[in-house]
């Protein structure tokens, strides 16, 4: 771990790693990554293809191997000192203290389509591929052991958020790994039922959606100019932000504040930064200036710790291969 300024906003940045060729980056901006007490944070490294978790205490920068390579799709619980991942066809739950894993479920024939989301009660969700090659919702209960496919579609399937709020709302998205013409999908547990959340009109780039800790709203990018926050039932949208471009954000639990990123992206000339936006003015402060990443892998990502003073990010470097950074708002005067 060492510490440098950015040359462009004069604040302190932390780096905990020095990988290269290894990619070190952090988990994406859905889920936490930091424990419960913001003592510790996660965040992978991927050698050979292969991706392995390291556990790393915030302060002094010391990590230690969480979960090896067989261990895929991790999430934490924002409600419980719980993490969730998948080995073979079982899921365990791991104390983000401890570091014990229990095994808690099986999974259908397939595979998730990307990290695993916990309900407000504890209910394990995923966006998934089955054995068949049909696109799937499944759930799991961890109390019972027992996993169910609820809902079948032909699109590809992904970014299945379930609401930290309920236990009944779930988010997904129809992936085409740019535009959609109808990107955001609610299901209805109770009643197996689906409905767009943000209905897309002609022109409009909708991505990049992450729940509020408490599930009460969505945030989504409406790109490139815009941040958007929706009622958990998709009946009122507010914009939080315009700019000359936003790729992914990120709320903290206050309510107040947002962080994004911003990437050269289709436009050349675009610059590539982190942000932080004020939610009731609109107004946004540089916090970091970095290089182009070569592939979304190493976007920056950024994400807040459960207090919401601390901003976690990717640092692109050379060669397709990010750090792991952050930087501590109380350098910001009135923050």
């Amino acid at each position: 771990m060492f510490e440098y300024k950015d040359e462009g906003t004069g604040l302190t940045i932390r780096q905990y790693t020095d990988s290269a060729p290894v990619r070190s980056s952090k988990f994406y901006f859905s889920t936490e990554s930091f424990t419960q007490c913001d003592k510790y944070f996660f965040y992978n490294e991927n050698k050979d293809g292969k991706n392995s978790v390291y556990r790393v205490d915030y302060a002094t920068g010391s990590k230690e191997l969480a979960l090896g390579p067989e261990y895929t799709n991790m999430c934490l619980d924002y409600n419980r000192p719980h993490a969730y991942v998948r080995k073979e066809d079982s899921l365990f739950r791991m104390d983000t203290n401890s570091g014990f894993l229990t095994e808690v479920a099986e999974f259908p024939p397939g595979r998730c389509t990307g990290h695993l989301s916990v309900s407000k009660s504890g209910l394990i969700w995923c966006s998934y591929h089955q054995a068949n090659k049909i696109y799937a919702l499944v759930v799991l209960n961890p109390e019972t052991g027992k996993s169910e496919v609820v809902f079948q579609d032909d699109h590809f399937l992904n970014h299945c958020q379930a609401c930290p709020g309920d236990d009944e709302t779930v988010m997904y998205v129809h992936e085409t790994t740019g535009d959609a013409l109808q990107r955001i999908w609610l299901f209805d547990y109770p009643t197996r039922r689906v409905r767009p959340f943000y209905v897309e009109k002609e022109g409009d780039w909708i991505t990049h959606e992450v729940w509020t800790a408490d599930g009460d709203y969505l945030y989504f990018v409406r790109y490139p100019h815009h941040i958007m926050r929706g009622t958990r039932d998709g009946h009122s949208f507010t914009q939080v932000a315009e700019s000359t471009q936003f790729l992914h954000c990120a709320p903290d639990r206050s309510g107040k504040w947002v962080v994004a990123d911003r990437v050269t992206g289709v436009i050349k000339g675009w610059k590539n930064q982190i942000v932080l936006v004020n939610t009731h003015t609109g107004a946004e402060q540089v916090l970091a200036n970095l290089e182009e990443p070569t592939t979304g892998a190493e976007h920056p990502h950024p994400s807040f710790n459960r207090k919401g003073n601390i901003v976690l990010f990717n640092k692109p470097i050379d060669k397709g291969v990010c750090n792991v950074c952050s930087i501590d708002l109380s350098q910001l005067s009135g923050f």
